[in-house]
């Protein structure tokens, strides 16, 4: 017989044990941890979830700021960068790691000790939350700040401008010292002897602390070395470019100093080629560890090429253009030499316009219906030369010619055909200038009441001589300077740019016109997360240009227009300055006699004008929630547009609209959306009945009413608005 063993059951106290051993090895690794070392009071917190994260005593940087410096984050709901989680989803969750919090402190603490605080230090504090999650506190001893007592220079007389240097260092006495100022005025010491020569030049940099009157001795010592020449170039990789190519995109030549900014610029050149896909531009490396009192370097440059040629083709449909089509053939590198000859080819209408016309696409695209300019398709003919490298490395040579027709439904049709000859020439780091002439031969067809309306043209024989083709032929001028830290969000820095056109008569030109156009933008960094932008755009027309066809008729494509997104926001797109109101609906009062206008049958049509000024003002500041992806704007817009020159812009014209957006971060520039109030009445026009070939005026001074919500403007676009 087999014996048999009775079972107990299990009791409390054992249960408790299995169930609670996991608890006991998880919280005894975690007491092993250099965190829980570090902080033994904190280790019962261990492993919960992080409700919120703070910070005291952080001045003089903002809460954001340190935010980025450290690990330790809270639970969060974010979509689309937004902070929101439909249905759960996009919640990311955060638990306490001690090793992470004990990393966090020491990396803030070293901030602040960066930055000129040298005492500061940091200890983490950890309460009780909601369902039991943790909130974490960040309590920040800030140390005195120390001071630049002296900065002195040594090794750069006679070498470089010592008083002209001190202005352009970030360091400066009297201020507080920050380490990373120290380096970054290194730097700007080794690249002016980069740029004059000293291609194996070395910058010490050596500091005294005085820790009881919180002063610190700087000194920066330069030994420059001598200045190198360059004996030998060689490239690598430029097998359809060829040598002489990527010599006509370099600063320098044998024999020149080797100037690191001139090594910097020679790249820039060879990326604006299309066929170059990486190109690098350096010293050779057995020539950087030449003695010291070598002065010969050999410089490489390296090549990368893309395809030679590239076929792009599109197809598809508009509810306005119905069915279209494009092509694109590109030869990146004609005959050698990164010459670019580009072939494009695009058609649109299909479907109604002749000769290729049907009854379904007649069906589907109703936009043309009744329309008198469906009977032919619109396209449009390219083709773009460019030699980059015309007459020197900066200098680049475009020749185009094209032919076009496009139609706008129920507005107009224009036909243009012409050329362009344009010279640019980079003339800086981020400046160019452009020298521009350009032919064109068109015309406009439009119905007479849409002639009348919007080119202020309504006397038969002034509407046949609109007409007709003319010729439209300018030269110009095109500069561009840009001084910001970033291109597409700047923080710091200002942009300049200017352009004139002048259409002439020894051009050959029925236009005669001279027009300008001049703007300026700033930014100022109002600590490390705010700036203040400010922008001021004019524009006017020299000589005898006019909106009426009695003088030199100006075309309304050469005209200004302002309002929308980019210019005064509390208006609609062009919704800024002249215009007449256009109705296709009319009622007669039977008892008075009175015509009667339903304001929602009326639109109004921009006329544009000579003179134009904007100023713009916007304060960008972090979002309450998700501050490193979301930020708004707080800005006024002002602006005037008016038929005449810049001083017909008397003070009761311009029309100030303030606002508040959004703006959300992305890989290709901010997301932006803004709302604008915009506090005026309507602007007074004439109003016109039109029908068909019909144009009747009905009033020569009219406005729409509006309601409330109609004097706010909402605009989404992608990047700032200047």
């Amino acid at each position: 017989m087999r014996a048999v063993q009775a079972r107990r059951p299990v009791g409390l106290p054992a249960l408790l044990v299995v169930c609670l051993a996991p608890v006991g090895w998880l919280m005894a690794c975690a007491a092993r941890s250099p965190g829980a070392r570090a902080y033994p009071e904190l280790v019962r917190f261990a492993g919960r979830e992080i409700e919120a994260v703070g910070f005291r005593g952080g001045a003089p940087f903002p809460a954001d700021t340190l935010e980025r410096l450290v690990r330790t984050a809270a639970s969060q709901c974010r979509v689309l960068g937004l902070p929101i989680c439909p249905f759960g989803l996009g919640r990311r969750e955060e638990y306490l790691d001690l090793d992470v919090l004990r990393s966090d402190a020491a990396r803030l603490a070293l901030f602040f000790r960066q930055a000129g605080f040298f005492g500061t230090q940091v200890e983490p504090e950890v309460r009780e939350a909601s369902d039991g999650a943790v909130a974490v506190t960040f309590v920040i001893r800030r140390g005195e700040p120390v001071i630049v007592r002296s900065l002195e220079l040594h090794g750069v007389e006679g070498v470089l401008d010592t008083a002209r240097l001190r202005r352009r260092l970030p360091l400066r006495p009297g201020e507080r010292f920050d380490l990373r100022e120290l380096a970054a005025s290194a730097d700007t010491i080794l690249a002016a002897l980069y740029a004059r020569g000293h291609a194996y030049a070395v910058v010490l940099r050596e500091y005294t602390a005085d820790t009881v009157a919180d002063r610190v001795d700087v000194e920066l010592t330069a030994l420059p070395g001598p200045q190198v020449v360059i004996d030998s170039i060689a490239v690598i990789g430029a097998e359809h470019l060829g040598r002489a190519a990527v010599m006509r995109q370099l600063e320098f030549r044998e024999g020149d100093l080797l100037r690191g900014n001139e090594l910097d610029a020679s790249e820039r050149n060879l990326y604006a080629l299309d066929i170059v896909q990486f190109a690098s531009v350096g010293v050779v490396r057995d020539t950087v560890g030449a003695p010291p009192d070598s002065a010969r370097a050999t410089v490489e440059v390296r090549i990368v090429e893309g395809p030679v040629h590239v076929v792009e083709a599109s197809a598809g449909f508009g509810t306005v253009d119905c069915l279209r089509a494009g092509v694109q053939w590109t030869s990146r590198s004609l005959g050698g030499g990164a010459r670019r000859l580009s072939l494009t080819a695009s058609v649109s209408k299909l479907g109604i316009g002749a000769p290729v016309d049907f009854r379904a696409g007649r069906a589907v695209c109703r936009e043309f219906r009744d329309e008198p300019f469906r009977s032919r398709v619109d396209y449009r003919l390219a083709a773009e030369f460019t030699e980059p490298g015309f007459l020197g490395a900066r200098n680049q040579l475009t020749l185009a010619a094209f032919g076009e027709r496009q139609s706008e439904p129920r507005l107009f049709q224009r036909e243009v055909y012409g050329a362009r000859v344009a010279l640019a020439r980079r003339l800086g780091l981020r400046e160019a200038g452009t020298l521009t002439v350009g032919v064109e031969r068109g015309r406009t067809l439009a119905t007479p009441a849409i002639f009348c309306t919007a080119l202020l043209v309504c006397r038969p024989e002034d509407i046949a001589d609109v007409q007709r083709f003319r010729w439209r032929n300018t030269a110009g001028v095109v500069w561009a300077l840009d001084r910001t830290d970033q291109v597409l969000d700047p923080r710091r820095g200002y942009q300049l740019g200017a352009s004139l056109t002048w259409a002439a008569d020894w051009l050959g030109s029925d236009a005669s016109f001279v027009r300008w156009t001049g703007d300026v933008s700033r930014y100022w960094p109002l600590g490390p997360d705010r700036v203040f932008a400010a922008g001021l755009r004019l524009g006017t027309f020299f000589g005898s240009a006019s909106l009426i066809p009695d003088g030199d008729f100006l075309p309304p494509e050469d005209r200004f227009f302002a309002g929308g997104a980019t210019t005064v926001r509390g208006f609609s797109r062009n919704g800024l300055g002249p215009r007449v109101y256009v109705t296709s609906r009319i009622q007669v009062d039977p008892l008075t006699g009175d015509t009667l206008v339903s304001t929602d049958d009326v639109t109004f049509v921009p006329t544009g004008g000579t003179a134009l000024a904007i100023v713009n003002l916007e304060l960008r500041t972090p979002a309450p929630v998700a501050s490193d992806r979301v930020r708004l704007a707080w800005f006024v817009d002002a602006g005037a547009l008016e038929d005449g020159d810049l001083s017909d812009l008397r003070l009761d014209r311009w029309r100030v609209t303030p606002g508040v957006g959004v703006r959300i971060r992305s890989v290709v520039g901010p997301i932006r959306l803004d709302l604008a109030y915009n506090p005026y009445a309507p602007r007074r026009g004439p109003l016109y009945f039109a029908q068909a070939d019909t144009l009747i005026q009905i009033s020569p001074d009219f406005a729409p009413g509006r309601t409330f919500l109609d004097r706010f403007r909402l605009h989404l676009a992608l990047g700032q608005a200047f």
